[in-house]
């Protein structure tokens, strides 16, 4: 089988030579080299084949490489696809967890139910973060009022309308600030989800944001990653989909997460990396000042984000030896 490193260049070099992208489980599609057909031809480097779904053709990468290139033994090609410069080759990921139907938690009322005090603070809560309270009621938000999550905002998962997973945010009582259901409960957990995820397949453009907050703070284009790290299934999940332009507004603490998501986007999308003001996420700042930001800053090429990325540890290096 092949290594990483030869998957990276070899992936590199079929996106360049046979114009293939991201399909699914590990694919890439594209154009048949012999018969021709359109969209029948996949490349799977973790399986070390290809095919076509029309006529069969089905060398193995290195061979079909070799064939292009017109070399006649694989000493001359390792030494071509060794000149490559890979690209971010992400291995498909496997979910071996068996998902169970999601249910709301014990106690669950919707915002625009309940008259108590605990219906009033979740609704002023709701307000004071700049959200029409009707609208989020019908995305199913909530709160619960006894059980594991008393005192929560309730905040739903859903993908294609079937609900798979939910946050809590707490905004009465004591607790963590966040609590969020145990893996074993649905068969799922928060690295394996996107807030929003349904975005993907309906816009070109979309915002990317640690928390469920902030990514309703900027409306239906925003999903939510659900903290600083990005999983490696969540990144698979982006450059699988359909969406051309990402822009990236993380917490002001997490650019150097930023930078790291941004090289492994960066050969299938283009991007935007926004630093917000110190101190304040995207919610703190509202939806006018963001875009403001946002429009302000250029799309970045593979060379704009090396040059962002220096800049940015010049800075951060200049500010701990003022220190």
């Amino acid at each position: 089988m092949l290594n990483k490193i030869y998957k990276s260049k070899l992936y590199s070099y079929f996106v360049d030579a046979f114009k293939v992208r991201e399909y699914r489980r590990g694919w890439l599609k594209g154009n048949c080299p012999s018969c021709g057909r359109v969209d029948k031809f996949g490349i799977n480097l973790s399986m070390n084949k290809t095919n076509c779904f029309v006529c069969g053709f089905h060398p193995s990468p290195i061979n079909l490489l070799m064939e292009r290139e017109g070399f006649d033994n694989f000493q001359d090609a390792r030494k071509f696809i060794n000149l490559y410069e890979g690209r971010q080759y992400l291995e498909p990921v496997v979910e071996r967890i068996e998902r169970t139907n999601a249910i709301l938690p014990e106690g669950y009322h919707n915002l625009l139910i309940g008259d108590s005090l605990l219906g009033r603070k979740a609704r002023d809560y709701v307000k004071n973060r700049g959200f029409d309270i009707e609208e989020m009621a019908y995305k199913g938000w909530g709160y619960s009022v006894k059980g594991n999550y008393f005192g929560y905002i309730i905040i739903p998962f859903y993908v294609g309308g079937k609900l798979i997973y939910y946050n809590g945010r707490r905004y009465f009582g004591g607790g963590p600030k966040y609590k969020n259901p145990k893996i074993e409960d649905f068969g799922i957990g928060k690295s394996l989800i996107i807030y929003n995820s349904d975005a993907l397949a309906l816009y070109n453009e979309i915002y990317l944001l640690e928390g469920v907050i902030n990514a309703e703070t900027l409306g239906d284009q925003a999903i939510a990653c659900g903290g600083k790290k990005i999983s490696k299934y969540q990144i698979s999940m982006l450059i699988k989909s359909e969406v051309e332009k990402i822009i990236l507004l993380l917490d002001p603490d997490a650019i150097d997460e930023s930078i790291k998501v941004g090289f492994k986007l960066i050969y299938h999308k283009e991007i935007k990396l926004i630093v917000l003001p110190e101190d304040k996420d995207v919610n703190d700042l509202g939806k006018e000042k963001t875009l403001e930001l946002v429009n302000g800053n250029q799309w970045l090429d593979y060379n704009g984000l090396i040059k962002f990325r220096n800049e940015f540890e010049y800075k951060k290096k200049s500010e701990f030896t003022h220190n």
